[in-house]
């Protein structure tokens, strides 16, 4: 292996290692990979993803600014034939919460600059772009980026993706409440408190520090004993205190789906079917029968989950006003839609291709697809004019 590859397999070794969430391991990758090309910037952005999820915050603002220097943004560049798309992607050092656009963005069709907004001087204009894609999708953490991207924004006369203004109305506060209008809908209310201003009045409920992904620092509180540990071991001065919505199915098992909403049109991301609550693909209970029910799923959306759900489903889609959102949901008995999350922080996994995973890596290619063509949509319409 020559030097030039070196790097670049270290960097895939940590990212396999991180998805199989064996954080330690990809971390010391990650170091290695990055004491080779220390300007390896995007090696030093996933570290430092990966340091926000062990709870290293410090360390991973440090990375961020070793990898991205004020003003100077990281081109990736066209590699394919004719005229690329220039597509500008504006994030947050904040690194979590974000659109992941990694495998939507094809280097054969797209030249991509991304810049983090609390990086780049407002006094200078913004690289050359044909559309610009916001990336920075969680208010509850990064609210002040959002604006600071809408400043940024302001005056752009190219088409935008997911506008930071319309992200911000999608916090896990604003949103349910905007979501109680839609019709077959169910969406679970969202309380921000002090820790003094939480009792056990109420339960059950779910208690969740903001700001966290995956299932992290989230509880279920059924007792006070239960309460009284997670008042003492959630991070953060304020807690979401969720109303608990019973969403199994008769067979005891919560099936959570995710679909991503593109240009107004739902796709199937997958389906995850457990019995415990806090559900999560990588902790699903997925045997052959429940792998059938998600190729169902992914093999037709509309014709799994009936014109009821769907039709909630784009309402909940559509009520955000964003380009590309995504949706976790379950089906309560009575055939409603019951809304988890809605926003456009979901990740879409791109299984590696094998027998076992044909249907729900078809199904993200298809999400990756929908979304290059509304990207090239925009733009043609742009040069058109």
């Amino acid at each position: 292996m020559n030097e030039i590859e070196q790097p670049v397999a270290l960097f895939r070794n940590a990212r396999a290692l991180y998805r199989a969430r064996r954080f330690e391991d990809a971390a010391s990758i990650y170091r290695r990979c990055i004491a080779l090309v220390p300007d390896f910037a995007t090696a030093r952005l996933r570290y430092a993803e990966l340091l926000v999820q062990l709870g290293r915050g410090e360390e991973a603002l440090a990375e961020i600014r070793a990898g991205f220097r004020p003003v100077s943004g990281q081109v990736a560049p066209f590699r394919g034939s004719g005229e690329p798309i220039r597509i500008l992607q504006l994030g947050s050092s904040s690194v979590q919460g974000q659109t992941g656009s990694d495998p939507i963005l094809d280097p054969q069709i797209f030249e991509t600059t991304t810049i983090l907004v609390q990086y780049w001087d407002p006094e200078i204009a913004l690289p050359t772009h044909d559309i610009a894609f916001n990336l920075i999708a969680d208010p509850d953490i990064d609210a002040h980026a959002l604006a600071m991207a809408t400043e940024l924004l302001a005056n752009d006369p190219a088409p935008l993706i997911n506008p930071p203004h319309l992200i911000a109305a999608t916090s896990r506060v604003a949103h349910p409440l905007r979501l109680q209008a839609i019709p077959d809908t169910i969406a679970p209310i969202a309380r921000l408190l002090p820790r003094s201003e939480i009792d056990a009045t109420g339960m059950p409920f779910l208690l969740r520090s903001p700001g966290y992904h995956n299932g992290a620092h989230f509880e279920l509180i059924t007792t006070e004993a239960e309460l009284e540990v997670a008042l003492a071991t959630l991070p953060g001065d304020e807690l979401l205190q969720i109303d608990y919505i019973e969403s199994a199915a008769e067979d005891g098992r919560i099936r959570k789906y995710r679909a991503m909403i593109v240009d107004g049109i739902p796709y199937p991301a997958h389906l995850a079917i457990a019995r415990h609550w806090n559900i999560h693909y990588f902790s699903a209970e997925m045997g052959a029968p429940e792998q059938a029910e998600e190729i169902a799923y992914l093999s037709d959306l509309r014709a799994h989950l009936g014109d009821r759900v769907t039709d909630a489903l784009v309402a909940v889609g559509r009520s955000t006003e964003l380009d590309y959102v995504g949706v976790d949901f379950a089906v309560s008995r009575d055939g409603r839609l019951v809304v988890f999350e809605a926003n456009a922080a979901m990740t879409v996994y791109l299984p590696d291709e094998n027998a076992g995973s044909l249907e729900r890596r078809r199904a993200a290619l298809q999400i990756f697809a929908a979304t290059r063509k509304m990207i090239a949509e925009r733009v043609a319409s742009r040069r058109s004019r």
